[in-house]
């Protein structure tokens, strides 16, 4: 049987018989059971009276019938829905003549619905609902009780209470709640779980009085924050308040947790806000209780989302800069969108810092984050030899805008600004120490219906090998989308040739200056800035196809650049040569042009060579792509794009002349001198394999394997060139194998010999030397990868389903596997195949071959580099990894900067060590830290090294 029981906590009204006498007044609290299977509605009560049967109402005018004798009192079917009504008599299984006719009731039209009832009921009323398997009432003895067994839930107010057991006395309006106990397997199954608000509260037994609100708890447990709170003992009073004996506070979420507070008495105050107050406590550590590890007192208060607090600093020492105190400081908050922190270190030695980390949100309009650092360092200390100091700052800022808060306009910022030194002594790891690139961009775009785009940027980069800075302010770009001037919008038939005509246009202006850090602010550092803004009009003809298979795409082109500098030549006697003076910033404004018209031509040729479809290797395809392009440029070299003669008389009386260029040397280059007609050749290569796919059940299916993905060969002549008309030749080549084994290579070709000086000359190699092309430089790059994926079920990664354990997977080698040398006694190794493992290696290789003309002697220089990098990963257990990353320079015969790190979760706690062997970043570092948020600065212990130290 299940249903729905609701109990009012108010006296019931005596009720009045037809002959003026009040039924039992002693019924305090009468519980309404209502039943999914249509039963009636019935009322215990207790008493007796001299009538056996009598009619009186509830409120709302229901009628209900006394039978003293029976000891309960029932409601009319006739209440009921007319199709439960039917039934009544042989569901109840009491004479249907017992139950008052109809027509003696009172008019149904006066009465309050039942269902009315029950909506007022469930507001004040502690409801029953579930108990899935039964129902057992006991009035025996003048009790009032009420069993419930199976799932069963009671909700009062803001309060729910699940168990998989409850009994509620109705004289004293307590309902007592605990789980069952599973026989077969010796377990706790629906155990009490009570949730007011938002807390959620589990236990083991509960005594709630719904009249006084007051409830008795055994073993309860609740979440504190980032905490645990157990309570053997425990009273929840009328506000909410709990009081607890012999309770524990922990981090651990097992029932049994590894570590906790055994705390003597407790409080947790939910009004006005939540808080948790306790007595002494003393660390317990695996049931091994640690008395003088305690604190007199505690307070826990809850935690808001964002409040201003302390931020806990680390403690460490380094022998150049000795002992420290790091992170220390304080975080604020700022309403809903801004909040910052500011922290500090200092060094026993002299070194400090200064740190500000700032993030701010305007929801459906913005967000970013603004990190500023200012350091000094210094290594040693002042009047020793060995005393170093430098002041490095760092500018990190970062910026976006919400896509829906101005359509058609973005801003957005990515900048990241430093001293050069900055990484190396103000890196939270060796990777950030290992940056030596770094870039900014602060970018404003405005687009007007996809056919207008302004973009305004400011660009930044920087080398911290040399010391070098390129700011870039602003660049400024406006473009027009390609357009189709003649296109028919409402075209008949075909296309024609001249709709086919576009036209697209794009302007940029830059104003660019490149400088070390040591030129900052130094005398002339405003000549440094580069500026011009180049114009290009781009300019589509109508595309046709040549025999069928040959595309032919002819193309104009038109730009112009404008220059905002020039300079002027003048011979220097002192040194007898030509120099050239600028004439300052925006001193002038100047233009050239550059114009050429070109036509291109590619297509695809295929070739198959067929193996049999009963073969593992059934085809192999070779896709060949030709292109040829050809352009002509006529002559520009003329005095309107600023080229000049300047002639001059030397110290020795030698009239001399020289043709330059008055834009030289500026941020857009002006056209060169001569007339040009460049052909452009390139041969582009695929190979594809056809085999069967083992796989496949049904033995037909097939699958393509790429062998070649690219083999590009590419090169030019230029028929108006007065010498040197062919141009290198170049062969590029990548592919894939097995998807594993990646492979770049490069190489470049020179068609022409040098001289005795090493010097291009005018004549084939394959003249002079009887090779057809010289190399100049080559490179190629390998990439390997492993990985497998693993079956760890257990703790020592067996997966249990082989039927091994931990040691059966330590083997004894007793042969070197590399020398093959027999080792005496052998190696022991764990060689677990389930678990998860990662490797990465790539080598990469360049050579470059240059000249020298040095005492009468032509010397050639072959200039190497060699390195092989290593990273791997493997996963022990669920809970332990190690992760490594190192690397060889051939050329120096000396290890890269390596690293080696190793991680174990051990639930509660957590362990990490991290180890760089060699290298000027050698170091090491040792954490246990307990993993709740809580706890972890207090429970952590740190031991390492700095690379400040080497």
């Amino acid at each position: 049987m299940t249903g729905i029981a609701l109990f009012s906590q108010e006296p019931q009204r005596p009720l009045p018989n037809r002959r003026g006498i009040n039924a039992n007044p002693d019924s305090a609290i009468a519980p309404l059971v209502l039943s999914n299977d249509t039963l009636p509605l019935r009322v215990p009560v207790s008493g007796d009276s001299i009538f056996r049967r009598r009619t009186d109402s509830l409120p709302g005018g229901i009628p209900i019938h006394v039978d003293s004798l029976a000891g309960a009192i029932s409601l009319p079917a006739d209440s009921l829905p007319a199709s439960d009504s039917a039934r009544l008599a042989a569901l109840s299984g009491r004479d249907s003549l017992m139950v008052r006719d109809s027509l003696m009731r009172a008019d149904s039209l006066s009465r309050a619905d039942s269902l009315n009832l029950l909506s007022k009921s469930s507001i004040s009323l502690p409801a029953f609902s579930g108990a899935k398997d039964s129902i057992r009432q006991d009035f025996s003895n003048g009790q009032r009780k009420m069993y419930y067994y199976g799932d069963v839930t009671v909700s009062y107010d803001n309060m729910k209470l699940t168990a998989d057991y409850m009994e509620y006395d109705m004289l004293t309006g307590v309902v007592f709640a605990r789980g069952t106990l599973d026989t077969l397997t010796g377990e706790w199954k629906g155990q009490p779980s009570m949730t007011q608000g938002s807390e959620t509260f589990n236990m083991e037994e509960i005594r709630y009085n719904f009249n006084t609100n007051k409830a008795r708890i055994t073993n309860m447990i609740t979440t504190e924050q980032d905490g645990i709170l157990h309570g053997k003992n425990i009273k929840m009073m009328p506000d909410r308040s709990i009081n607890i004996t012999k309770g524990k506070y922990t981090v651990c979420e097992l029932e049994h947790p590894h570590f906790y507070l055994n705390m003597s008495s407790a409080k947790v105050v939910t009004r006005p806000s939540q808080k948790t107050v306790f007595g002494p406590a003393n660390l317990v550590v695996e049931d091994v209780s640690i008395p003088f590890v305690g604190i007199p007192f505690g307070f826990i208060p809850k935690k808001p989302t964002r409040a201003t607090g302390l931020l806990m600093p680390s403690f460490g020492e380094e022998n150049a800069r000795g002992f420290y105190l790091r992170d220390a400081g304080m975080y604020f908050v700022f309403g809903d969108y801004l909040d910052f922190a500011v922290t500090g270190d200092y060094y026993t030695l002299g070194s400090w810092a200064v740190d500000l980390n700032s993030r701010y949100l305007v929801k459906y309009k913005f967000s970013g984050n603004l990190a500023l650092n200012y350091s000094v360092d210094q290594k040693g200390e002042k009047g020793a030899k060995d005393f170093f100091q430098s002041k490095n700052f760092g500018i990190k800022w970062s910026h976006s805008q919400d896509s829906k808060a101005h359509p058609g306009t973005t801003f957005s910022a990515s900048v990241n600004f430093s001293s050069p030194s900055n990484n190396r002594y103000n890196s939270n790891g060796i990777q950030d120490a290992l940056q030596n690139q770094a870039s900014s961009s602060i970018s404003y775009s405005k687009n007007w219906n996809g056919k207008f785009n302004l973009s305004i940027n400011a660009l930044h980069s920087q080398n911290s090998r040399d010391s070098s800075y390129a700011f870039t302010l602003p660049n400024l770009t406006f473009s027009v989308s390609r357009f189709y001037p003649f296109k028919i919008k409402n075209r008949v038939g075909k296309e024609r040739f001249y709709e086919k005509f576009s036209f697209a246009y794009n302007t940029s202006f830059q104003n660019k200056v490149s400088f070390k850090a040591s030129e900052l602010g130094q005398p002339g550092f405003a000549d440094k800035f580069n500026n011009g803004m180049t114009h290009n009009f781009q300019i589509g003809l109508p595309d046709f196809t040549l025999f069928k298979y040959v595309n032919v795409t002819p193309s104009v082109t038109y730009g112009m650049n404008w220059f905002f500098d020039k300079q002027e030549a003048y011979f220097d006697e002192e040194t007898n040569s030509v120099k050239y003076s600028k004439g300052g910033m925006f001193s002038t404004l100047g233009m050239t042009h550059n114009y050429s018209g070109g036509l291109s031509m590619s297509t695809r040729i295929y070739g198959m060579y067929q193996f049999g479809r009963h073969r593992k290797l059934q085809a192999i395809r070779h896709v060949v792509s030709p292109s040829l392009s050809l352009s002509l440029s006529p002559e520009k070299g003329k005095a309107f794009n600023g080229w000049r003669t300047f002639n001059y008389t030397d110290t020795l009386g030698v009239e001399k002349s020289v043709d330059y260029n008055i834009y030289q040397g500026q941020l857009y280059s002006a056209p060169g001198k001569g007339r040009s007609a460049t052909m452009s050749l390139s041969i582009g290569n695929n190979l594809e394999a056809k085999v069967r796919d083992l796989k496949d059940t049904t033995g037909t299916g097939t699958k393509k394997v790429k062998l070649l993905d690219q083999l590009n060969i590419s090169t030019g002549y230029n028929f108006l060139a007065d010498s040197l008309k062919m141009r290198t030749v170049g062969v590029t080549m990548s592919t894939s194998i097995f998807g594993k084994l990646g492979i770049n290579g490069n190489l470049n070709f020179d068609p022409y010999a040098i001289n005795e000086r090493g010097q291009r000359i005018n004549r084939f190699n394959l003249v002079q030397t009887g090779i057809p092309l010289r190399l100049t430089n080559a490179s190629a790059s390998l990439s390997y990868s492993l990985s497998g994926k693993g079956a760890i079920n257990g703790n020592d990664g067996s997966g249990g389903s082989s039927g091994q354990n931990a040691a059966d997977y330590y083997r004894r080698i007793y042969y070197h596997p590399v020398t093959n040398e027999y080792i005496p006694g052998g190696w022991l190794y764990y060689t677990n195949p389930n678990v998860p493992w990662s490797i990465n290696l790539n080598y990469s290789f360049s050579y470059a071959k240059t000249y020298s003309y040095t005492n009468n002697t032509l010397v050639q220089n072959n200039q190497y580099t060699q390195t092989l990098g290593a990273s791997g990963n493997v996963q022990l257990t669920p809970k332990m990894s190690i992760q490594a990353q190192t690397g060889w320079d051939f050329m120096a015969m000396k290890m890269t900067t390596s690293q080696m790190s190793f991680s174990y979760d051990l639930h509660c706690f957590r362990i990490s060590v991290s180890w760089v062997p060699t290298g000027m970043y050698q170091s090491y570092s040792f954490l246990i830290a307990a993993n709740a948020s809580a706890l972890s600065d207090l429970l952590r212990f740190k031991k390492s090294s700095s690379y400040w130290d080497n």
